[in-house]
């Protein structure tokens, strides 16, 4: 459902916890939602199976969402995966440069564009299409088994011990999301979740527990 979905189930009532890709806005809070960062993630570039490349440069990746190349080294076409312009993801990426902010801009205004609504469908579109290229977090490739490759990114292979020493330097950082004052079973397991026993969990999914 989006992090802004899972927003609006848990002030509706309909969800206890939300997940969240983004932090709330004032008027999320106002309404009475509460957040907290529960962990981090790499934020990576992945491509469908049939793509051989085994890493990109951030300019190169600029240059795909500009559409200045539209070919991978076999000469067979690069189908771009977009996620719509209100997603947690694409701020994200518009961030990773000024060159990458520009180039996201155009990629949003080219007509005909793939666009994946949710990190699943993103995922399943990136699965089936050959030739897929996106991004999209290691926490959902690794959780949710996805067959698809992750790439290097600068020569960086991206995993939790990367960003955690500095040397992958793109990560998404994840929240938690409830009405203020939540029950104690909601309070007793997000204290679970930001414990050393639910980050060893984090980690085995791509996520670095918030300290």
């Amino acid at each position: 459902m989006g992090s802004s979905g899972a927003v609006k189930a848990v002030l509706a009532g309909r969800l206890d916890i939300g997940l969240s890709g983004r932090s709330l806005t004032e008027e999320e809070r106002a309404q009475g939602a509460v957040e907290k960062e529960y962990a981090r993630t790499p934020f990576v570039f992945a491509v469908n199976m049939s793509v051989k490349t085994p890493d990109l440069t951030l300019a190169e990746i600029a240059d795909i969402y500009a559409g200045k190349r539209d070919r991978w080294e076999t000469r067979s076409r690069i189908r771009l995966v977009l996620r719509p312009r209100s997603d947690s993801d694409t701020p994200v990426l518009k961030r990773m440069s000024p060159a990458m902010s520009e180039a996201v801009e155009r990629a949003l205004r080219r007509d005909g564009m793939i666009v994946g609504m949710t990190d699943q469908e993103a995922a399943d579109l990136i699965q089936k299409i050959p030739g897929a290229f996106g991004a999209m977090t290691l926490s959902l490739v690794i959780s949710e088994k996805r067959p698809i490759r992750v790439l290097a990114l600068d020569g960086i292979v991206p995993s939790v011990r990367a960003i955690a020493d500095g040397s992958y330097p793109y990560a998404k950082t994840l929240y938690v999301v409830t009405r203020k004052n939540p029950p104690l079973e909601i309070r007793r397991f997000i204290e679970f979740v930001r414990s050393a026993a639910g980050a060893a969990i984090l980690m085995k999914n791509g996520q670095m527990a918030a300290k």
